[in-house]
């Protein structure tokens, strides 16, 4: 969970206190202090985890060096109340990592460079979690020159007057907001969604209490065991601060319930319309099965009207056709008669020889007439070619008529057996025209109908294409909205995780504070005791003149 702290602090001799011994212990260095002839060494301290020192480019590069620097600043200020530098503490969020919170340092430290023109000395300190601090406890102390670089690379003659009595407050205000708003961005370029917030409790109009500050004597006591009246007092806010945050934190889990709830209802409403838009859709693919089998069926019922037209005109060819025959075979028996009435009037010696010559003919003629009679069929010459045109489409109708039927019969039998599923008409492979079809549950069989008409193979292609049409606009949209949809509860789920992440953190913290609290209260009692006793037993000392001693913090 992200935390905020932002102070600005003064390091001023006329409280003691030395630059070079505060530079020493922020680094971790061993320098010598020239004004008060004094080694400072800190080389053993622990926790020291990045320091850095920036200037403009312009500088001195004696005073790039932390020793020369502050023995500069040093002996710069005269005054014995002289104001030697100023310092940013700042905490980092517990979630960066010493990358990340080097690259937020280097970018808070050149703004003040380039805005003041001045040089700054910056360390990162790791918490000291054996003294009692806290794990996530890693901040920064940022000290900076009270006097800018001039052009040739020295300290200015004059300091600026941004932090001075006039205009502290506001500059200390705008610090203040560009560092939350650079913790903010660290944390969002990072991908972490914990914010901070640079403003009091009172401004954000919030419940929780502040805390005061205990300052280093107080936080040296705590980490001993020793507990003041402010240390108890802040860990009493603290218990209360916790326990309002964990209503918050319930009250912000109750708001994530109820959208949950409401996206649950658009869910079901989507899968409502969904299946509305389904048997939407199936009643527009039965109303055109529908259009398309009376289309068929009126021109069923067409072909079937002109047939029966072609069938009352039918006898009188065949009647033309057998009065010929008839018209023939009389012609054939009144020859006969002639020749007999012939014989009969020569002698009888002519008789004999013309009756066997005419019967030699007449047997020849019978001989001729006979094929031409079984083949009359093919040999009428007094059907003209329009009638044969005509005999030619009748036939040819009765052959469709006959197709149309039995393919009928055939696909509604198979359809119904098969339960096929119709495949669009780009497949057919030999003929060119027709459906293919295929049964799932038969794997690979198959089974071809044919469509001698265009006309319906025409009506067979737009019946698949618009079935094709109707189902991939179909899943498009399915797909389009599932989409939205996982996306929606991916958000959700991770939403959810960090509400109960941030209460399970606020638990184990309040559970924590709970229990040191109450050592606290117990360890401050018995020392409470313990110093009792040796007051009493301890003779009174004399009062001691001011050593002109000093504190490095």
């Amino acid at each position: 969970m992200a935390i905020y702290h932002f102070s600005v602090k003064t390091i001023s001799r006329g409280n003691g206190r030395s630059a070079v011994a505060c530079a020493a212990y922020r680094s971790g260095e061993k320098l010598v202090c020239n004004f008060y002839g004094k080694e400072q060494d800190y080389t053993k301290k622990t926790g020291v985890e990045f320091t850095e020192i920036y200037a403009p480019e312009n500088t001195n590069t004696e005073l790039l060096n932390r020793q020369t620097l502050w023995n500069k600043v040093e002996k710069a200020e005269r005054r014995k109340d002289a104001l030697l530098a100023r310092e940013f503490e700042i905490a980092f969020p517990s979630e960066l990592n010493a990358e990340q919170r080097e690259n937020m340092l280097n970018e808070l430290c050149r703004n003040l460079v380039k805005k003041y023109g001045v040089i700054v000395d910056a360390a990162i300190h790791a918490p000291h979690t054996d003294s009692g601090s806290d794990e996530r406890n890693y901040h920064a102390h940022i000290m900076f020159t009270t006097r800018s670089i001039n052009e040739q690379g020295g300290f200015s003659a004059k300091k600026y007057r941004d932090f001075s009595r006039d205009n502290g407050t506001e500059t200390v205000s705008h610090w203040r907001e560009s560092f939350a708003e650079l913790c903010n961005h660290h944390l969002e370029q990072n991908g972490f969604d914990e914010r901070v917030d640079h403003r009091s409790y009172e401004d954000q109009e919030s419940d929780l209490e502040a805390t005061q500050h205990e300052g280093p004597q107080a936080t040296y006591l705590r980490r001993r065991g020793i507990f003041t009246e402010i240390s108890l007092k802040n860990d009493e806010i603290k218990l209360r601060n916790l326990k309002i945050k964990k209503v918050i934190a319930l009250d912000e889990n109750i708001k994530v319930s109820e959208d949950l709830v409401q996206k649950v209802r658009s869910e079901l409403q989507f899968q409502y319309s969904q299946a509305e838009y389904s048997e939407k859709t199936s009643q527009k693919l039965y109303e055109f099965q529908n259009e398309e089998l009376s289309k068929l069926t009126t021109k069923l019922d067409t072909m079937s009207s002109a047939i029966s037209e072609l069938r009352k005109k039918e006898p009188l060819f065949f009647k033309t056709k057998w009065i010929n025959q008839i018209n023939d075979l009389i012609d054939q028996h009144n020859t006969q008669l002639d020749i007999q009435k012939h014989i009969s009037g020569l002698s009888e010696i002519e008789k004999k020889e013309r009756y066997s010559d005419h019967l030699n003919k007449w047997t020849e003629e019978n001989q001729l007439l006979q094929p031409k009679k079984s083949f009359a069929k093919l040999d009428e010459p007094n059907i003209t070619v329009k009638q044969r045109k005509l005999n030619d489409q009748i036939s040819n109708i009765d052959h469709q008529i006959s197709e149309i039927s039995r393919r009928e019969t055939e696909y509604q039998e198979y359809v119904r057996d098969q339960r096929l599923e119709i495949i669009n008409s780009y497949i057919f492979e030999e003929d060119n025209y027709g459906n293919k079809y295929f049964s799932p549950q038969n794997g690979e069989k198959q089974k071809r109908l044919y469509a001698e008409e265009m006309e319906d193979l025409k009506i067979q292609e737009l019946h698949a294409a618009f079935t094709k049409k109707i189902e991939t606009e179909a899943q498009q949209e399915f797909a389009k909205k599932r989409a939205i949809q996982l996306e929606n509860d991916r958000k959700d789920h991770e939403l959810r995780e960090q509400q109960l992440r941030k209460e399970r953190e606020q638990q184990e913290q309040l559970y924590v504070y709970e229990q040191e609290r109450r050592e606290q209260e117990h360890m401050a009692f018995l020392r409470r005791q313990e110093l009792e006793k040796q007051q009493k037993n301890e003779p009174k000392k004399p009062e001691q003149d001011n050593d002109n001693d000093y504190t490095p913090w």
